[in-house]
């Protein structure tokens, strides 16, 4: 394990945490628009953040490292904290 690699993970997972909220705040105006918000919505979102999980899975160039892998558990707690800090902005 490199400092390279925690720092590659932590940019790279803050940065798709960020993109994943403008995805979830980009649906939510979208499904205000429609009458059943709550199903409709509710289905993107949760259709949308599969995909998007999906794919960060897949395109993330640590793939091959285990969930318990600490670069990998560094990426998701700043995946986390950037979700959880726009909660609170």
């Amino acid at each position: 394990m490199k400092n390279k690699d925690f720092v590659l993970s932590i940019t790279l997972y803050a940065f798709l945490g960020y993109l994943w909220l403008l995805f979830i705040d980009h649906i939510g105006e979208i499904a205000n628009t429609m009458d059943n918000v709550l199903i409709f919505g509710g289905i993107i979102i949760l259709l949308g953040t599969v995909l998007f999980g999906e794919i960060v899975r897949r395109v993330t160039p640590f793939n091959e490292y285990k969930n318990s892998h600490p670069v990998k558990i560094a990426g998701f707690v700043s995946f986390g904290l950037v979700v959880v800090a726009s909660l609170f902005v």
